[in-house]
């Protein structure tokens, strides 16, 4: 176990988990950096060229508005296969921390294989996790008890990719391990979300310097996008750590 962890059997404050996940993120970056690079960059490169590709050919003509509906299903398309390559960012990741925290760190293709080879489960649990949260978005009653939802299953991932389960094993899995530990991973969840909050402005603020005639507009856009991909490795990593050493803590904990 990293020094933030042993040998603490006990479970850890919401503080502790950030300060071990942040020393994770800071001391070994090539076993939780790097995971999530190696997916994260190629695929932040692959969708900016083919956006921009679509720019200057087929809606070369289209307003980069966001009102045309040809260039918004083109971002919708292009989103949807970053988030599932997302997906596997994070279960490599997931893979590559859990190895570090238990003194067996694994190379980069022994946590990247595990994430692309359970690729289709990745999916899948990604389409019911936002199957459930847009079902619940639409009622009032499902808006205050998606928050409730979210923590719940927050370590559906981890439960997925260490413990080998199905989509549904694992949502199953980590409704029973949050069972007692609620005000806990929420604590935890909150501070990642202040310490993501600066970064994620900052991400978000690109996009205003995408301006000027329409091949400049693609061109930056282009480069916004890439940079934007890197920007959040270090946060998808730091939010894999954080749940992986709350998950491993639980088990840790559970054993004695």
């Amino acid at each position: 176990m990293q020094p933030g962890m042993a040998p603490a059997v006990g479970l850890l404050p919401a503080r502790r988990v950030i300060a071990t996940a942040w020393d994770l993120v800071t001391s070994r970056p090539k076993e939780v950096l790097l995971p999530v690079a190696a997916v994260e960059v190629p695929v932040s490169v692959v969708a900016a060229l083919v956006i921009a590709g679509a720019l200057t050919t087929v809606l070369r003509d289209v307003a980069l508005d966001g009102q045309d509906r040809g260039y918004l299903a083109l971002l919708l398309i292009v989103g949807a296969g970053q988030a599932l390559f997302a997906q596997v960012a994070h279960g490599a990741a997931i893979v590559s921390i859990a190895a570090v925290l238990r003194g067996k760190p694994v190379p980069l293709a022994g946590a990247l294989d595990p994430a692309f080879t359970r690729m289709g489960g990745l999916l899948a649990l990604l389409v019911i996790l936002v199957a459930m949260s847009v079902l619940l978005a639409l009622t009032i009653i499902g808006l205050v008890l998606l928050p409730y939802l979210v923590v719940r299953l927050a370590l559906a991932h981890q439960a997925f990719m260490l413990e080998g389960r199905s989509p549904f094993a694992a949502l199953g899995r980590s409704w029973a391990l949050m069972r007692g530990h609620m005000l806990r991973m929420l604590g935890v969840m909150l501070l990642t979300f202040l310490i993501f909050l600066g970064p994620a402005i900052l991400i978000s603020a690109l996009d205003g310097l995408v301006a000027g005639s329409r091949g400049m507009q693609v061109a930056l856009q282009a480069l916004v996008s890439v940079v934007q991909g890197v920007l959040a490795v270090p946060l998808v990593a730091f939010a894999s750590a954080t749940t992986t050493v709350f998950y491993l803590n639980l088990e840790d904990a559970a054993r004695g």
